[in-house]
């Protein structure tokens, strides 16, 4: 009867897992695809399994040639010798059918299952280990073929946070169940806890949830709670994460410290966090180096993930605790979204865009009228009129094709800012601290490139009245004013990277406002011709009582027919590297700007090989205005 019982607990295990394999194991494998076996300690839906396997994918996403094949040993919840047996039974079986090219195990349980039956299931297979606890190293010596990352809270780190952070409470309340993964921190946590010979520590390790609760109940404002790992009481009942912390948070008046990240953004207030996301992208990126270099000899066969500071800004109000008494370079989850004011911002710039825009129509118009009474006048008249004419139509044509990249800017930049407001206004708005990041770097962005805009319009607008610019001449820092402008495109970029060549002050007597917009459509012009990954070198200096800003790209790079064009402020347009259009305003607007501050424009370029542009100024009296 107990025979019949043991084959048919190994059927049942047969079935599951073929279900919950990925597809490819039900499938006969073929010589050619390279498989990779992923076997995990615990089961799928355990969030820190879960981040294991998102950390794996992120590295093998781009590689459709490469087969990943997810295991769930499920120990969590099956941990009797019975069970462990048929699982051995299972694997025998289904090493036999598809071949792998290397084999991932997460946590402790999956590492001794293939230390322990690898050389026959799977011989000479390159196995990558994550998230293993207590790793006596020695033992590797016997296994060639292991390599990967033991997993080692910073029980340090915490305390040490707890005691900076909370310096007036003495006691600290240790939850460490008694399961496999348990017993390897408690032996992790010995002589860590005598390092800290002014703290009390109580530490509880065989409890139900009901009488751990009453305890939580009872603790008062000189405790902290230290969570390490609750997963099953006394009895042997399963507790998942979501379910330990949130009945320990509904009872706790004290804060909950932690170690782990699936603890976090659920009541944990803080700590210094081992990720199992980390854990997985680094034991897959080890595994793709085995597979595409099976002998590469300079990989060492054990090591440790550093931790990082990680706190709950919803926590910290809860206990009134400042960003300033945190360790220093902390990660915050649930900052205060401050989108109000870029909004704000935003919403505005788009608006006086669109005024300049009316304008610059109706200016337009008036100009076209114009035009056709020349043109009348032109057959009336002499052959210079003809000229003239013919000028003017050149005009006309270039301000239409202006305003036709300028109008698609603006959509663009309108489009952005009304698809960001819906999505802010939305009821179930909620992102995650990465997707904030690129969030404001997206709107940062945007705000940036309407600025632009702005700038360009009002200059080439100021240039083309009839009374000209108004210049104010003042001493500034050239060297500061470059510095400034290149961290502001810094922001924007992700591809290009600067290189600056000076130091100190380069003091100058000009209109700071007019310089600024002549630096700024050099070095725009540099990144839009620039490759992926391209650099953009600025150097200054004087020579001869003459200032020199020389912007060098290593990008696109013009024919002598472009420079003539520039020079003739009528370039010939050309799309940027990234598809960006191009108005054709800018240059011919920095060399009108040049002429009047008696500066020059010199243009060094070669096709395919990147170009320099270099401004030269001169010194003016801060008393001379135009």
């Amino acid at each position: 009867m107990r025979r019949l019982l043991f084959f048919s607990i190994v059927s049942f295990f047969l079935t599951i897992s073929s279900i919950g394999s990925s597809p490819i194991s039900a499938q006969n494998s073929s010589k050619n695809e390279t498989n990779v076996l992923v076997l995990h300690s615990y089961h799928q839906g355990l969030a820190w399994t879960d981040s294991i396997t998102r950390g794996i994918r992120s590295v093998f996403k781009d590689k459709p040639d490469i087969n990943l094949i997810f295991e769930y040993l499920d120990t969590k919840r099956n941990y009797n010798e019975e069970y462990f047996n048929a699982l051995q039974n299972i694997y025998k079986v289904k090493a036999k059918q598809i071949p792998f090219k290397a084999i991932i195990t997460s946590d402790n349980a999956a590492f001794d299952f293939v230390r322990k039956n690898g050389s026959e299931f799977y011989p000479n297979v390159p196995i990558i280990y994550c998230g293993v606890n207590d790793l006596d190293t020695s033992i590797l010596k016997d296994y060639p073929n292991f390599f990967g990352y033991g997993e080692k809270a910073d029980h340090y780190g915490t305390i040490s946070a707890i005691k900076r952070i909370f310096p007036e409470r003495k006691n600290i309340f240790i939850i460490n169940d008694n399961t496999e993964t348990g017993q390897a921190i408690q032996k992790e946590l010995k002589g860590i806890t005598d390092q800290f010979k002014d703290l009390n520590f109580e530490s509880v390790s065989e409890f139900t949830m009901e009488s751990l609760q009453q305890t939580i109940r009872n603790l008062d404002d000189t405790y902290v709670i230290y969570l390490l790992v609750l997963n099953r009481d006394k009895n042997g009942k399963f507790i998942s994460y979501q379910k330990g912390i949130t009945q320990i948070k509904e009872v706790a008046h004290v804060p909950i410290f932690g170690s782990w990240d699936f603890y976090l953004d659920k009541g944990l207030f803080g700590g210094k966090i081992t990720r199992g996301y980390e854990q997985g992208e680094r034991a897959a990126m080890l595994a793709l180096k085995l597979i595409q270099e099976p002998c590469a000899n300079d990989i060492p066969q054990f090591n440790y993930l550093p931790s990082s500071y990680v706190f709950d800004c919803n926590e910290l109000r809860t206990f009134n605790i400042s960003k300033n008494q945190l360790p220093k370079n902390s990660i915050l989850l649930n900052e205060p979204k401050d989108f109000g004011l870029i909004l704000k911002i935003s919403i505005i710039s788009v608006i006086v865009l669109i005024l300049i825009v009316l304008g610059l129509t109706i200016w337009l118009k008036v100009k076209q009228n114009r035009a056709k009474v020349l043109q009348y006048l032109v057959h009336e008249k002499t052959s210079k009129l003809n000229e003239i004419n013919e000028e003017l139509q050149q005009v006309i044509q270039n301000k239409n094709k202006f305003f036709s990249i300028l109008a698609h800017d603006l959509r663009g930049s309108i489009g952005v800012i009304l698809n960001l407001s819906t999505f802010i206004n939305k009821p179930e708005f909620a992102i995650s601290e990465e997707e904030k990041n690129e969030f404001n770097k997206d709107i940062f962005h945007v705000v940036t490139r309407t600025n632009g805009l702005l700038e360009d319009l009002f200059y080439w607008g100021t240039i083309q009245a009839e009374e000209g610019p108004k210049l104010t001449f003042t001493e500034f820092d050239i060297n500061e004013v470059l510095t400034e402008m290149t961290e502001i495109f810094q922001v924007n970029l992700s591809e290009v990277s600067f290189n600056k060549n000076f130091n100190g002050e380069l003091r100058i007597t000009s209109d700071l406002n007019i310089c600024k917009f002549l630096f700024r459509n050099v070095i725009q012009n540099a990144i839009k011709y620039s490759y992926k990954k391209g650099k953009v070198e600025i150097r200054s200096y004087t020579e001869n009582d003459l200032f020199y800003i020389e912007i060098k790209d290593y990008g696109l790079g013009m024919s002598k027919e472009v420079i003539e064009s520039i020079y003739q402020k009528n370039p010939i347009r050309v799309e940027g590297l990234s598809g960006q259009k191009t108005t054709g305003m800018g240059l011919p607007t920095v060399l009108d700007y040049l002429d009047i501050l008696k500066g020059q424009l010199l243009i060094e370029s070669e096709t395919g090989k990147g170009s320099t542009f270099t401004l030269v100024l001169k010194n003016q009296e801060e008393s001379e205005q135009a």
